[in-house]
């Protein structure tokens, strides 16, 4: 009996391997929302979906993917399905996030029969988190029409480089240039004392 049920794994697992190889998987285009899409706008999201990422689904005429919303931070999931176009490939559904926040994104693809018999082929193909209410690629929403626009900071005062008139600051030039006469002054007489140190004494006959 073990044998039996070890043959039946086996074979299953070759079966689905050769489905596999001959294309049992499908590949799904979806560009992501307009920027700045907010709540309750509808996004028109048209999904490629291709077997083998080449051709219609088998099942193209009646497949019906499925796109699936879900909220990073509350877990809501909303589902909405596509509808046909005129190309087999082409799937498009009506998406209407309910509120502003991050929001990631998934595809059912349907692929679930194969020359009208059903196939283990159908797989969920996630895609990148979206702002949703707020800047593009993320960050903080905006805030709600109505609501007060916050304090700025007061920007740092540089240092005064005029007097308040826009004249040139002359007092501190001129105590700048008093000091340093001072101390001009100041080394001068202290060389000359040197000087007068030095000098040899001359004998008064």
């Amino acid at each position: 009996m073990k044998r039996i049920l070890i043959t039946a794994i086996v074979a299953g697992a070759l079966v689905q391997a050769g489905a596999a190889s001959a294309g049992c998987f499908a590949t799904v285009g979806l560009a992501p929302p307009p920027d700045g899409i907010g709540p309750s706008a509808t996004w028109t999201a048209e999904m490629t979906v291709l077997q083998h990422g080449v051709t219609p689904l088998p099942n193209a005429k009646t497949a019906r993917p499925k796109l699936t919303i879900v909220n990073d931070e509350t877990g809501v999931r909303r589902t909405f399905v596509a509808r046909g176009t005129k190309d087999p490939t082409v799937f498009v559904a009506e998406v209407v996030f309910p509120t502003r926040g991050s929001w990631r994104y998934e595809v059912f693809d349907d692929f679930t029969s194969w020359n009208g018999e059903p196939a283990p082929c159908a797989q969920t193909h996630t895609f990148a988190t979206v702002s949703v209410g707020g800047p593009a690629g993320g960050g903080t929403p905006a805030p709600p029409k109505g609501t007060p626009a916050p304090s700025q900071p007061a920007e740092p005062v540089a240092a005064a480089t005029t007097e308040p008139d826009g004249s040139f600051p002359l007092w501190p030039v001129l105590g700048g240039a008093l000091a340093a006469l001072a101390a001009l002054a100041v080394s001068a007489g202290v060389l000359r004392r040197r000087r007068a140190a030095q000098a040899p004494e001359v004998a008064v006959r």
